[in-house]
């Protein structure tokens, strides 16, 4: 059956609720993932992936003023280190620059050495980072950005 990656709709939210609260220590709750999936502003882009029939993960990412910040990219346990988180990310990246976005922002925690490492291979860099952020750990958030277009600000001094 392969991997599928599309829109998230109403009847996908039990199984994205259950991977979210399988993965984090502080979970969105199922009102409020079903409140993203159901938005019709055109702001919110929740996507699922599947593989082999199965919902294997999810991803949101919001766009405002051109430019897009990712809130989460989850992927089942049972189906980490199979390549579907890339697959996830590159969706969104395309879905940022199909709707005219010019940067795409995220937070991740400094110990998530592997989200780290992708998102790196995809271009993104470090801008920035709050210190002792997550109070659970005290782990700092790591700003990180990519910019869309082939296009870099610079700033002669």
């Amino acid at each position: 059956m392969g991997t599928n990656i599309r829109q998230a709709k109403l009847y996908d939210v039990p199984a994205i609720s259950r991977i979210e609260q399988e993965s984090f220590d502080s979970p969105w709750s199922a009102d409020e993932i079903t409140k993203d999936v159901m938005s019709k502003d055109g702001s919110i882009y929740v996507a699922v992936i599947e593989s082999d029939g199965e919902k294997a993960g999810y991803a949101e990412m919001r766009t405002v003023a051109g430019e897009a910040q990712i809130y989460n990219i989850v992927i089942d346990r049972t189906f980490r280190g199979k390549g579907l988180g890339e697959m996830l990310l590159r969706h969104l990246i395309d879905k940022a620059k199909e709707t005219g976005c010019s940067l795409v922002t995220l937070e991740v925690r400094g110990g998530n050495e592997a989200a780290m490492e992708l998102y790196h291979k995809l271009g993104f860099k470090e801008v920035g980072r709050r210190k002792g952020y997550y109070i659970k750990g005290g782990e700092d958030a790591v700003l990180m950005d990519l910019a869309l277009g082939g296009f870099e600000i610079t700033v002669e001094v």
